[in-house]
């Protein structure tokens, strides 16, 4: 008989083991009195002598549950437990609790339901199983106040059995309960798990605040930690409710869908750039199995039937396999391999001195003209230069020529202003180009084709390397944010892009004013977290870096989006993941436009800034810049941010009211105006109302 005994319990032992110490030998001598204690919160009044207990309550808006142990017998299973309120007073009147077991087998955990009868057999599996009090033969007792035993056949278990053991009291399926849902995993065996809490809360953060199916079932541990790959497991088995056995009867857990089969395949195409083939992402450690018939390996080459049993690894690491076999590793590689590096800018008086080639037809010219140039330059990371003229790619149509590896490299020439991209002054295809000897790429824009610009300037480049699989466009028919039909799809799709920022130069004296800053409130992985598989976004931009070349297009001048979709870098992540941008997407088989794929749908907005942001915003510290927008119209930046999320009306007229600007018609030199809002006097952390009070940026 297995038996788990709390710590709590525990200290009650050793407390009456002191007790009985003191009892014996002598007094000793009085002491002087002490003085009076101050007066404690009235309870129920106890019997002279007796410790003071708080008033018992009979529901609670959350309850915290102490299993004190456990018990699996020979086809029986008893807990027992204490439960309180939120103020720490003891709950009487239990109706409602649940306990499960699912057992660790050859083809992993399995929490078997009790069916009914077929054709007058009886049902003659059973492995862990599920009971409530209403199970025959099941017995809640009260014992105390807040004090319970729980008692229930279970035909599953054993003295023997190993498995996830879990326990809920409160609302159980279609009926409510005074009592708050509170779900503790009182026991699960080490070493047995493939993933962890921390891999799907990397992306999830707090799935019990999720908008999806089963979020209240999140349970914890005896410590109090969160366990949801163990609470998940406890019904969303290793073997799908749908195996059966000659008879009929499922041979398989609680649910239809195991656990593996939500990560390999609900998590396809939930979102663009995520690949579940990049294994180590959820699989911190190399999965337990290896049989392709076995639980998890199941899931996508099915063999039909009942799945087989699992082959333990015995270090064969199937992680590789899969990230080779779809070129994630040779992406990855990459991006470890190579940096990319941009000079300072320059004024010449001829560029023909730097340059011979056009960029929009690739043709050979000589432009004798005055004009502003950098120099493009991709080293390994043992500072060998890596020839871009030997390695450029010049097929057309261009396909993916493993000698030839890259297939973009150009730059653009920004305003920049108070640590910001507000514009480009540079045509960005109106170019000149020409090779140095070591290889190394020369780019200028001849003055004729710079708009006049009241900011300082700063050249931004790309550099992308094709791989096996890279296509030019993805193909995949989407709508833009215009309400454009783009049929071509995302260019770029599979290939590794690295980016790269000039120091910022004064375009009057020529001199240079400061190194490139971007100031960021986000990790350098906070993107790749969720997107995953290591390619390229399109525009050859890419997401490491968290985002760091989006920032050449998407910044305060390039007027991309209008408020309500996420004008900038900031509000267009907002938007695109949880506001009216996530609306804008592709085409669906029936020719209609369906809503983004978008896996952020399954995140709660308030709860999850925490995967972007690690520490609350501080407002005070966002320049006071406008964002530009399309129409000739721009929005202040701190109210660009929040209405990316917040559009409703009654938002709308708070952010107006305090001093936010919403499209509004726009100015020359904006970005040397300052804004009005006064967002930060409230809503800065550490505020009566600061942001970190109505948004998570902590992990539990």
């Amino acid at each position: 008989m297995r038996i788990f005994t709390s710590k709590k319990l525990a200290y009650v032992v050793a407390l009456a083991l002191t007790g009985a110490l003191v009892g014996c030998g002598s007094d000793g001598k009085d002491g002087v009195d002490g003085a009076p204690g101050t007066p404690g919160t009235p309870g129920t009044p106890g019997t002279p002598g007796e410790p003071w207990k708080p008033t018992p309550v009979t529901k609670s808006t959350l309850t915290n549950l102490k299993v004190i142990n456990y018990t699996l017998g020979e086809g029986t299973i008893s807990y027992e437990f204490e439960i309180t309120d939120e103020n720490g007073s003891p709950i009487n009147g239990l109706n409602q609790v649940e306990g499960k077991v699912a057992a660790l087998t050859d083809k992993g955990f399995i929490n078997n339901r009790t069916e009914a009868d077929i054709n007058g057999i009886a049902d003659n599996v059973h492995i862990g199983g599920s009971v409530t009090q209403a199970t025959t033969g099941a017995v809640l007792t009260q014992i105390d106040d807040g004090h319970y035993k729980f008692v229930a056949p279970m035909k599953g278990v054993t003295t023997a059995t190993e498995g996830i053991v879990l326990l809920s009291v409160g609302p159980q399926r279609n009926a409510p309960s005074p009592v708050a849902a509170a779900r503790i995993v009182v026991n699960k065996p080490e070493g047995q798990f493939s993933t962890a809490t921390e891999a799907c809360y990397a992306c999830h953060v707090d799935y019990s605040t999720s908008p999806r199916q089963h979020h209240e079932y999140v349970a914890k541990g005896v410590d109090g930690e969160i366990t949801f790959v163990e609470g998940c497991l406890a019904c969303h088995g290793s073997v799908s409710r749908a195996a059966k056995n000659a008879e009929g009867f499922s041979v398989g857990g609680y649910a239809t869908n195991t656990l593996s089969k939500i990560g390999h395949l609900n998590h396809q195409e939930f979102t663009k750039d995520f690949s579940v083939m990049n294994c180590s992402t959820c699989h911190v450690e190399a999965p337990k199995n290896i049989n392709i018939s076995g639980p998890g390996c199941f899931d996508c080459h099915n063999t039909g039937g009942v799945p087989g049993v699992i082959t333990p690894n015995a270090g064969a690491d199937l992680r590789i396999t899969h990230e080779s076999k779809t070129g994630i590793t040779e992406r990855q590689a990459i991006r470890a391999k190579y940096k990319l590096e941009l000079s300072t800018p320059v004024k010449v008086d001829d560029i023909s001195t730097k340059t011979d080639h056009y960029a929009p037809t690739g043709a050979a010219v000589v432009m004798a003209e005055p004009g502003w140039c950098t120099t493009l330059t991709v080293k390994d990371t043992d500072g060998n230069l890596f020839s871009i003229k030997d390695n450029f790619n010049y097929s057309n149509p261009l396909v993916y020529d493993a000698k030839k590896p890259i297939v973009y490299a150009g730059a653009y020439l920004h305003g920049y202003e108070n640590g910001s991209v507000v514009g480009r002054p540079g045509n960005r295809t109106n170019y000149y180009y020409g090779y140095n000897a070591d290889g190394s790429k020369n780019i200028c824009h001849r003055l004729a084709d710079i708009q006049a610009f009241n900011a300082n300037y700063a050249y931004s480049a790309r550099v992308t390397f094709s791989t096996a699989g890279w296509m030019e466009y993805d193909g995949n028919q989407r709508y833009q944010s215009n309400g454009s039909l783009r049929t071509t799809g995302y260019d770029g799709s599979m290939g590794i892009s690295f980016t790269a920022y000039s120091d910022v130069v004064n375009p009057v004296t020529t001199a240079k004013v400061s190194a490139f800053e971007r100031r960021s409130v986000v990790s350098d992985n906070s993107c790749i977290t969720c997107h995953n598989d290591a390619t390229a976004f399109h525009k050859n931009g890419a997401f490491d870096e968290g985002g760091k070349a989006c920032v050449a297009c998407h910044d305060n001048g390039m007027a991309r989006t209008p408020a309500t979709l996420g004008a900038g870098f900031g509000p267009m992540v907002h938007s695109w993941h949880w506001g009216n941008g996530a609306n804008v997407g592709e085409v669906a088989a029936d020719g209609t436009q369906a809503k983004t794929a978008n896996g952020a749908g399954a995140i709660n907005p308030v709860t999850s800034c925490v995967a972007c942001h690690e520490t609350a915003v501080d407002l005070d510290k966002v320049p006071n810049q406008y964002i530009l927008e399309p129409g000739n119209k721009m929005t202040s930046p701190v109210s660009a941010n929040c209405y990316a999320c917040h559009t409703g009306d009654a938002a709308k007229a708070h952010m107006l009211s305090n001093g936010g600007e919403i499209s509004v018609p726009s100015v020359p030199d904006w970005f040397k105006q300052p804004t009005g809002e006064a967002c930060a006097v409230c809503h800065n952390p550490g505020s009566s109302a600061g942001i970190e009070k109505y948004h998570n940026f902590t992990r539990k």
